[in-house]
């Protein structure tokens, strides 16, 4: 009770301050959010210890939409206090810039920039423990149409994750991809090459750091189907990776052999038939770009599927199914399979609530561990003033595994208020 009225109340407070800031060719924009929370199990533990806190958000925007290069900045910083485990008080910091060149039909390129910082504080699922992470992520994206049946792009991507529990980490992915239009009557040649690194400080289950560098060179065709909106593409190649010895039991320094990918991207539901929803398919089966320790590299099929229905003016709903595989925390390769379901209705014109269940299922190769976990949330958006709004929002889930440690519930329910000034 304590920590909602301090949270109010400083939301009162906020009213009272101007922020209306023109900065060159853009616009600062100030927010403020508090919110008032109660986490049922802070630690994420068989045996849960709950606690209330309260956070105070505040966060500056500037976007700027004017000229050839369009710039967004983004900076906030979260002040957690708890009632009774002070020691996890916090002050996160959220910071983001981009730059992108402007969308023009006259131009024959094309191209992004981002980088991002994001401090963390909370339960990670990998390692069973309340974790700090630090993360700085920067990506480029670039794409170039060289002539009417030539394209090239290029996409790298790195990020550093510091943590104080499980593996500190540095992932760099990048790709450089042909494409030759109109090849064998209709269909679009593509080669692509990749080359991924990945380290790690080795806080795993073998004590080894991961040193990984890996190369793929591959051919495919492309063809587009129903109106060009449906796109499957086939490709073949060869993959070398190499990695530390120390990385598996076997002592594999060096693996390579042919990989195949196959997708269908687009909607898979004619909209003739089905004018109120949109659907989306995606499939690949391929090996994990950066396995764990103890994963000799195995193929998986993986992809998504999504599915949204604008049942009435008011009403929308959602699913999704989808299958990935990634590095987990402590250097383990992580498959992960989920289902979504999501509803969102309009209850009046300034009152909105939605309504969501999830199933997940995490398989760790190298150690046999298996989870599954359901989550359930509801919540309700009120804009009550010009400028203001508060949301009410409740998280329940449940782990069940076959790792006694990773058998717990948690439930978080949520009170906040915003402000744009």
């Amino acid at each position: 009770m304590k920590t909602l009225k301090l949270a109010l109340g400083l939301s009162v407070l906020a009213g009272s301050a101007r922020a209306d800031l023109p900065v060159g060719r853009g616009d600062v924009t100030l927010n403020l959010t508090t919110a008032a929370t109660y986490d049922s199990n802070v630690f994420g533990t068989p045996n849960a210890q709950g606690d209330y806190y309260g956070t105070l958000t505040p966060q500056a925007v500037y976007v700027r939409q004017a000229g050839e290069i369009e710039a967004r900045a983004n900076v906030a910083v979260a002040f957690e206090r708890y009632l009774d485990q002070t020691q996890l008080d916090a002050a996160n910091l959220d910071a983001d810039a981009s730059l992108r060149v402007s969308p023009d039909p006259t131009r024959n390129f094309s191209g992004s920039l981002e980088a991002a910082y994001v401090e963390t504080s909370d339960v990670n699922t990998d390692v069973d423990a309340r974790i700090k992470a630090k993360t700085a992520t920067f990506t480029g994206t670039s794409a170039w149409i060289a002539g009417p049946r030539t394209d090239f792009s290029f996409d790298a991507s790195y990020s550093d994750i510091a943590r104080d529990i499980a593996s500190d980490q540095q992932l760099l992915g990048s790709e450089l991809i042909f494409d030759y239009k109109d090849f064998l009557g209709g269909d679009t040649l593509r080669l692509t090459g990749d080359y991924d690194e990945a380290r790690s400080s080795g806080r795993n289950l073998l004590g080894a750091d991961l040193d990984q560098n890996s190369y793929s060179l591959a051919a495919g065709l492309g063809r587009a189907f129903y109106h060009d909106v449906i796109q499957a593409w086939v490709s073949c190649g060869y993959r070398v990776l190499e990695r530390s010895q120390a990385e598996t039991s076997a002592g594999v320094t060096r693996q390579g052999g042919p990989i195949f990918l196959a997708s269908l991207t687009g909607p898979f539901l004619p909209r003739k038939y089905f004018p109120k929803v949109k659907s989306r398919l995606e499939l690949s089966y391929e090996d994990a770009t950066t396995p764990g320790v103890d994963d000799p590299g195995e193929k998986e099929l993986t992809g998504a599927l999504h599915l949204d229905w604008q049942a009435r003016d008011t009403t929308a709903a959602s699913f999704s199914a989808t299958r990935s595989q990634r590095l987990s925390a402590d250097d383990l390769t992580v498959v992960t399979s989920a289902l979504q379901l999501g509803v969102q209705q309009t209850l009046r014109y300034n009152l909105t609530g939605n309504l969501s269940a999830g199933y997940n299922w995490d398989t760790f190769h190298g150690i046999g561990r298996s989870d599954q976990t359901v989550l359930f949330s509801a919540g309700l958006n009120y804009v009550f003033a010009r400028n203001w709004n508060a949301q009410a929002l409740c998280q329940l889930g449940s782990a069940d595994s076959n790792v006694p440690q990773a058998n717990y519930t948690r439930d978080i329910v949520t009170l906040s208020v915003a402000h744009q000034f």
